[in-house]
């Protein structure tokens, strides 16, 4: 494969390091066509504000889309689907991009979730079990897609940025799907069907820590940008301190064919990686082995239950609770049967809905078990079914009324944060 040309620039001023970032790699003019459709994709995935790095920053969406005028564009459209039991319109309001859209004037802004006009895209030579994908006519037929991720440890695959961004082009039931199937295996089809022509990724305070919306955001005050998305991605993984071989979305990327990450097939513009590295906190390259006192049974369990799992046994020890819960046996995804050598009643606990089916069965047998509902359950339900075993617990009201539910977990939170931050600090 052909070398690909990533751009780092730091700095404090987002507008003009975008700009710089993108003239490193040939200028907006060489990339957007005069009168063309452009679609810009930022992460807002979830409701929260800008402070929280949950989303891309409102100020690098803006700075985008005034560099994509430069170009001068027919039409810009600003475009989203959040994440699963999340409001697309919602989250475009509390992140701030929605409000920046408009005062930079985008012609639309439009949730990909509520999109009704659909084209389906089969997957040519698939790796994963998906063999097609349903995909928003507005995006297909538009001349540009810009891609403006912001870099988060992600409990689905270690981390989010160029090429997982782009899971927020499908609707919920191919965001359910892809996180039943090998995630990296899903995320390279749909990214040889989704090639954005740019890429411009946040890293001015990407998220360490238990992301994708309980990190902790980090002053790195950088922006990354090219075409290639495996590039930026392995680029963005180098300056963060993440060993790329860890992980195996590069492996399932040469598989396809998709892009480089090799660092003598990527020239590096701007900034170098040396320049800017700075190590993050990312967690989930731990693997459940790190919880032995937890006898932990998978089957078919999509990797968001899987991440979600890894930060409930973090919170535990975080909230000192770990020890005391010793012993529980959690299962996750779609058994048929209580697992060989494990004992019903209190200290069995399902995890999501797709274990509701044997809940349904213990329970039909006299067996007793408990059960933690939602797909993906709350994040932070499962802690409080672990630890509060025996009592009565719903997702809506796990340990009484909903002003209780939500001074517990502002409660926990303040400790969670305090215990990570104890444990970061050199």
């Amino acid at each position: 494969m052909q070398n690909s040309t990533v751009s780092i620039v730091k700095g404090n001023d987002a507008e003009r390091m975008v700009e710089q970032a993108v003239d490193h790699i040939g200028g907006v003019k060489s990339i957007i066509q005069a009168g063309s459709t452009v679609v810009i994709k930022p992460n807002a995935g979830h409701e929260a504000g800008p402070e929280t790095s949950v989303n891309t920053s409102p100020a690098v969406v803006a700075a985008v889309i005034r560099l994509v005028k430069q170009a001068n564009p027919g039409k810009i459209i600003l475009a989203e689907s959040s994440a699963i039991g999340c409001d697309t319109e919602r989250c475009l309001e509390a992140s701030g991009i929605r409000q920046v859209a408009e005062q930079e004037g985008v012609d639309e802004i439009r949730d990909i979730k509520s999109d009704e006009d659909l084209v389906s895209k089969p997957f040519a030579n698939p790796t994963s079990k998906i063999t097609k994908v349903d995909l928003p006519r507005f995006l297909l037929e538009a001349d540009h897609l810009v891609n403006v991720p912001i870099f988060k440890s992600h409990v689905s695959m270690v981390f989010t940025c160029a090429l997982k961004n782009l899971k927020g082009v499908v609707q919920d039931k191919h965001h359910y799907v892809m996180h039943c199937t090998n995630l990296a295996d899903a995320m390279m089809d749909l990214g040889d069907v989704v090639r954005p022509d740019l890429t411009v990724v946040d890293m001015i305070r990407p998220m360490e820590g238990f992301g994708p919306h309980s990190g902790t955001p980090v002053e790195f005050d950088c922006i990354v940008a090219g075409q290639d998305m495996v590039a930026i991605d392995a680029t963005a993984c180098r300056m963060a301190g993440l060993p790329i071989e860890k992980v195996e979305y590069f492996d399932a990327a040469r598989a396809k064919g998709l892009g480089v990450f090799e660092e003598d097939q990527i020239e590096i513009r701007g900034n170098s990686i040396e320049e800017v590295r700075q190590e993050l906190y990312l967690p989930y390259l731990e693997g459940f082995e790190a919880w032995p006192e937890y006898n932990i049974h998978l089957e078919k369990a999509c990797s968001t239950c899987q991440g979600l799992l890894s930060f409930t046994m973090t919170k535990l020890q975080a909230l000192e609770q770990y020890d005391d819960n010793a012993g529980v046996d959690i299962v996750l995804g779609r058994h048929h049967k209580v697992p060989d050598g494990v004992e019903v009643g209190d200290n069995l606990v399902l995890m999501g809905d797709c274990s509701l089916a044997l809940k349904k069965r213990i329970e039909k047998a006299g067996g007793t078990c408990l059960h933690i509902p939602g797909c993906p359950p709350a994040e932070p339900v499962p802690a409080w079914v672990i630890a509060d075993r025996g009592k009565d617990l719903t997702a809506d009201e796990p340990a009484g009324g909903t002003a209780d539910v939500r001074s517990r977990h502002e409660e926990e939170e303040k400790i969670f944060k305090r215990w990570l931050a104890d444990r970061q600090r050199p």
